[in-house]
């Protein structure tokens, strides 16, 4: 059923997408532990609003790294975008989150979700679309057999709005996590 009209959340659990959302929500939850003590797993209601964490500063959706096609790797140079999601109601980009945490190479980048909205509505011109995932850059996607609508933006736009760097703790040496100050904070 994965990939059709009327495919459920159970049909997308266990796939391989799914366990490396599953892995980087963990990840980023054990940082944000550190910087939040009483941040904890979001509800099953909560989840369906969108929300993985809810720490004193507010309500995260977690977005692992992902891959401008089917068949590329994976990167940190593009970022998905869902204005409508496959059963063609609001995507997450309208979700109740107050943040959207981007998994990166070795940090996340932890942005308020209205000023993403208002960036992916500057640069993305969903009525332009285009038939394949890669010529999804600012221009609107549907894929097949869904209702969803989603485009893509370079990580780099992210850095005309807001945003808190947390970085991943580094295995290999003595570094603790931290946060690193940007243009605000989270």
């Amino acid at each position: 059923m994965r990939g059709q009209k009327g495919q459920t959340y159970q049909d997308w659990v266990g796939t391989e997408s799914w366990a490396d959302g599953q892995e980087t929500e963990a990840s980023f939850g054990k940082l944000l532990e550190e910087r939040y003590p009483g941040a904890r797993p979001a509800t099953l209601a909560e989840q369906y609003m969108h929300i993985d964490w809810v720490c004193s500063a507010g309500s995260i959706d977690v977005k692992a790294l992902k891959r401008k096609s089917r068949t590329g790797a994976k990167t940190e140079d593009f970022i998905w975008l869902e204005f409508k999601n496959n059963k063609g109601d609001k995507g997450w980009l309208y979700g109740q989150q107050d943040f959207i945490a981007f998994e990166c190479i070795d940090h996340y980048m932890v942005i308020r979700r209205e000023h993403l909205q208002n960036l992916a509505e500057e640069l993305c011109d969903t009525n332009k679309s285009v038939a394949t995932a890669s010529d999804a850059l600012y221009k609107g996607y549907t894929r097949s057999n869904r209702d969803d609508l989603i485009s893509m933006i370079r990580r780099s736009d992210l850095l005309k709005i807001q945003y808190t760097k947390l970085n991943k703790i580094c295995r290999t040496s003595t570094n603790t996590t931290k946060a690193t100050p940007s243009s605000s904070r989270m």
